[in-house]
């Protein structure tokens, strides 16, 4: 891999370049991790820099090495940050947002969601540390490609919240040719309950009468997932 940061190392003067200065000479890719960040927040704090700020967000929320981890810092961790108010941490979470959904848009476009892994490894990073259980429709097209997702109930996942008639009417509503359900336990183990096998024969009569078939129903844990699927409940 070439260090672009040492390929620049001999320009003059580029030691003394903020941030912006060094991308508008060199373009983004040359930044660091910091600059980049940097960039973004724009302004740092009492007795620092926006680059030295950065860094201290990196260092302090253990995401030199792992980026993705910044997606997962809260509002309030990041408000515990000397220099970091809510603008800034507003920032950083809006900013990790647009690059999961712009990586995700382009994986999807080339995803095939047929295989059970390849669903909970698209909606791993989303689900694994929600508070509460959120229940997702996903819908595939005839190429079990993604057409669209959508929230369908948030809390305890009960059979009677989700009802065959809202799954359908999701689904019809975007052309899909099937569906899979996907739905995250806060605790972090994936093991099913009764109620989620209960969810999942409901949704898949339905959707034998339909011609809707129900794919897959998934749970999330943390990093960890149960095809009900491959436990044969399909």
């Amino acid at each position: 891999m070439i260090n672009k940061n040492k390929c620049i190392s001999n320009d003059s003067g580029v030691k003394d370049l903020r941030p912006y200065e060094k991308c508008t000479k060199f373009g983004p890719v040359y930044l660091t991790d910091e600059e980049l960040l940097a960039v973004i927040l724009r302004t740092g704090t009492n007795g620092m820099d926006s680059t030295q700020l950065s860094a201290m967000i990196l260092e302090t929320t253990h995401c030199t090495d792992r980026l993705l981890d910044l997606a997962q810092v809260s509002l309030n961790q990041f408000m515990q940050i000397k220099g970091v108010g809510v603008v800034k941490a507003i920032q950083i979470q809006c900013i990790c947002e647009l690059a999961k959904r712009m990586a995700k848009q382009q994986l999807s476009e080339r995803m095939d969601f047929s295989s059970p892994e390849a669903i909970a490894s698209y909606y791993m990073q989303d689900m694994r540390c929600l508070d509460k259980e959120h229940m997702l429709l996903v819908m595939l097209d005839s190429k079990c490609r993604l057409i669209h997702d959508s929230v369908l109930s948030i809390g305890t996942v009960n059979a009677s919240l989700v009802t065959p008639r809202e799954v359908f009417a999701e689904a019809l509503k975007f052309g899909a040719v099937s569906v899979v359900l996907l739905h995250n336990h806060p605790s972090g183990d994936a093991t099913p309950s009764r109620n989620d096998v209960a969810v999942t024969q409901r949704i898949l009569e339905a959707g034998n009468v339909l011609g809707i078939p129900l794919v897959d129903h998934l749970i999330i844990g943390d990093n960890t997932y149960t095809s009900l699927r491959e436990k044969e409940f399909i």
